[in-house]
């Protein structure tokens, strides 16, 4: 890092101070001692000045460091940033199951600006609105309308290491709980993890606009014989004017065995629609993942992935995601973690990896994975292999709340003359 002493002098007194504000009741009944009976019966404080008198101010400060040499491959693309921010949101308490809240991302460099050897989605400062939503649940159902985060296939918050939140301006609908349910999404507008506003267009093309997404989802568990239990879901997923996508997913767990197994299996296809202005879509993907407990508190896993070539069409076959794209592989079983399995083209994915929860406070883990993918029928397979390892501690005590993470790798490919290395430093305080 450049010229970074009094930066991160300012760095570590932001976090202190943080941490010091995080440590007391953040309700505003607590900040500003309103002495109101803030019990909540029945999903329902008793009156409006309770619902807003026992809200509570919630956030986090995070810097990250992110420092890449030949970056995906392109010879001499040596970058490296440093920046602070964070997000800071209000929700009510709730009244009759009703709740709102509203927030406010930011974004600031640390380092001296040189555009030229910046990490793109740190390097510029930003700030602007970010959750702003009205929801209301019961035991049975949940709506949100607003500013919010998902956690839908290939849509999900996929920038939670990075300092600004990926949002979606939507009405989302959740009937059930998490295993068994019905879900009704729409998905008007979108905010990158690298923008402070929200617009009409996708990570796939931030210069067209569409009328952005429908999902359905529905999933169901099946309780089995002598603790087996079988979890299948299904989506459907509307694009406008890119694809439709269908994603389903099986997942049997056989917590007697020795070393509890797990056995996953999954089918993805995309078909361009509309405008189809990714170009035609054709994609087919089938998937195959085991688990298993191979210590107390470790768990290896190994994933297959056959996306089927398809020639002419959309990167030979690859899956379109355009909420995703160059973000995150999603659902996909097989993947790398500095790059995505659906931008790379169609062929075999295989992953292998060993991660878990070691301590209260350490969670730690390595993967290898080998990308036998090719975006065109007129090239060479990239025969790409990813060395992952990360750590992350979470701290105790009078630091509850503070974490410190970090995830190194390095990508190899025949195709290219040198490794592409990348590094992510982080440290966070939540409140």
């Amino acid at each position: 890092m450049r010229n970074l002493t009094l930066k991160s002098a300012t760095l570590v007194f932001a976090m202190s101070a943080a941490m010091q504000s995080g440590a007391a009741d953040t309700s505003l009944n607590g900040l500003f001692q309103l002495d109101q009976d803030c019990s909540v019966q029945d999903n329902s404080v008793k009156t409006v000045q309770q619902m807003f008198g026992c809200g509570a101010v919630h956030g986090v400060v995070k810097s990250a460091y992110y420092s890449l040499n030949n970056g995906y491959f392109v010879n001499n693309l040596n970058q490296d940033t440093v920046a602070i921010g964070g997000y800071l949101k209000y929700e009510t308490a709730p009244l009759y199951g009703v709740q709102a809240a509203i927030g406010y991302d930011l974004q600031r460099r640390l380092d001296e600006k040189n555009n030229n050897d910046e990490v793109s989605e740190l390097k510029e400062d930003r700030d602007g609105l970010a959750e702003a939503y009205i929801t209301w649940k019961n035991d049975l159902a949940r709506v949100t309308i607003g500013n919010q985060r998902l956690n839908l296939p290939f849509m999900g918050d996929y920038a939670d290491r990075r300092i600004l939140m990926a949002l979606y301006q939507a009405a989302d609908v959740q009937v059930g709980n998490n295993t068994d349910f019905l879900r009704l999404t729409k998905v008007n507008k979108f905010k990158s993890y690298a923008d402070d506003e929200f617009s009409k267009s996708t990570r796939q093309n931030a210069n067209i606009e569409t009328d952005g997404v429908w999902s359905v989802g529905i999933g169901k568990r099946f309780d089995l014989a002598e603790d087996q239990k079988l979890k299948a879901q299904i989506w459907y997923q509307h694009y406008d004017d890119y694809t439709r996508l269908i994603y389903t997913q099986a997942d049997l767990s056989l917590p007697k065995l020795q070393y509890t197994p797990e056995l996953s299996l999954q089918y993805i296809s995309g078909k361009d629609q509309g405008k189809a202005l990714a170009g035609e879509v054709d994609s087919q993907i089938f998937g195959v993942q085991t688990a298993f407990k191979v210590m107390p508190k470790a768990n290896l896993k190994v994933a297959y992935n056959y996306i089927k070539p398809h020639t002419d069409r959309y990167l030979n076959g690859a899956l379109l995601t355009p909420y995703a794209t160059k973000t995150s592989s999603g659902e996909i079983f097989a993947q790398p973690f500095f790059t995505s399995t659906q931008d790379l083209g169609a062929g075999n994915a295989f992953m292998t990896s060993l991660e878990g929860k070691f301590t209260d406070q350490v969670i730690a883990g390595a993967r290898y994975s080998f990308m036998d993918l090719k975006e065109s029928n007129k090239v060479a397979s990239r025969n790409q292999s990813e060395y992952m390892i990360f750590g992350i501690y979470n701290f105790t005590g009078a630091l509850q709340g503070f974490s410190v993470s970090n995830f190194f790798g390095i990508q190899t490919s025949p195709r290219y003359e040198k490794d592409f290395l990348q590094n992510r430093f982080t440290l966070s305080y939540k409140f």
